[in-house]
């Protein structure tokens, strides 16, 4: 009989903890079978909910303390300020096998208040997001060893926690790593997937509301170009730390996968970083000759570059 945990995770921010969590206790699946862990540095009173008070920012951290409360054989996870539509996990429990190691839903952008918008371009994130889902129905991957990473990637496999569940046996083999995670938990979660032999399945549904705003940790802050870049350039060097640990976890496997990824986020420092460099060669790669223009070209082409990307999330974040 299935059962699924799903670890909520927030610090400092209260803003939208209520909305994720009522999405919660709309669930059209029997309240027997899952349960809700709140892992948060802040109380929060509330008899249908296990509550973790957690200081520690990394988001490793946090779902690690989660984890170790978890009764489910799947587990979903949910950021403070994302929703899901109430029948996902009746959805997830429908489809995810006792076989299935990893699913992924789609996703719907709202705004700071809730409301539907459309991304119609890409927009610098990490992980890198494409705009088109080009699926319409549930991929399933009977195995993960035999998956084509670069096509599942383009689909946004990887992308935004909230969509994502997982066997509980991927992170009980990998805690010691998930741990060292400081941001990049959803591909964490999907590279993790790959050490256990299972089902992948990407889910075209739209189950999950993800929220755009200022304050998010991903894709820097935006009161001014100036802490925008520096945001970006801090947060560009816990990404490294952690496709580090992602690469140690994989032990040799997906090498090549991984190291264009790291490849793309020093290109990405050292564009947003102007004087500063990432100490590691990179071997070239045609996918990323774009950043290496960038991050070779003089310091005007660079804040080009960043101020085309800061008005094209204002213009986002401003959409109504």
């Amino acid at each position: 009989m299935g059962f699924i945990s799903v670890i909520v995770t927030a610090h400092n921010r209260k803003k939208f903890i209520n909305d994720a969590l009522n999405s919660l206790f709309r669930q059209t699946l029997n309240k027997e079978k899952f349960e809700i862990i709140l892992i948060s540095n802040f109380k929060l009173d509330s008899s249908d909910v296990i509550n973790i008070y957690n200081d520690k920012e990394e988001i490793g951290e946090k779902i690690y303390a989660g984890f170790q409360e978890a009764k489910g054989n799947i587990v979903c996870f949910l950021d403070d300020d994302d929703i899901f539509e109430e029948n996902k996990l009746e959805r997830v429990l429908s489809l995810c096998s006792p076989e299935c190691s990893y699913y992924h839903n789609n996703l719907l952008p709202i705004n700071e208040k809730g409301k539907e918008i459309e991304i119609k371009a890409d927009y610098l994130k990490i992980p890198p997001y494409a705009t088109l889902r080009k699926i319409n129905y549930p991929l399933i991957i009977e195995d993960s060893a035999k998956i084509n990473v670069k096509k599942v990637l383009k689909l946004n496999a990887n992308f935004n926690s909230s969509s994502i569940c997982v066997n509980r046996k991927i992170l009980e083999r990998n805690l010691s790593y998930l741990s060292k995670i400081k941001v990049l938990i959803d591909s964490f979660l999907f590279y993790s997937s790959f050490t256990y032999n299972g089902k992948i399945i990407l889910d075209p549904e739209r189950l999950t509301y993800y929220r755009i705003h200022t304050s998010q940790t991903s894709s820097g802050k935006l009161s001014d170009i100036k802490e925008y870049r520096e945001s970006f350039s801090r947060l560009l060097l816990k990404v490294l730390d952690d496709m580090r640990v992602i690469k140690d976890m994989l032990n040799g496997n997906l090498e090549n996968i991984i190291e264009e990824e790291i490849s793309r986020y020093i290109l990405l420092y050292n564009i947003f970083s102007f004087n500063k460099k990432y100490n590691q060669n990179i071997k070239f790669k045609r996918e990323l000759a774009w950043y290496y223009f960038i991050s070779l070209a003089p310091s005007f082409i660079k804040k080009l570059y960043i101020k085309k990307e800061f008005k094209k999330r204002n213009k986002l974040l401003n959409y109504q």
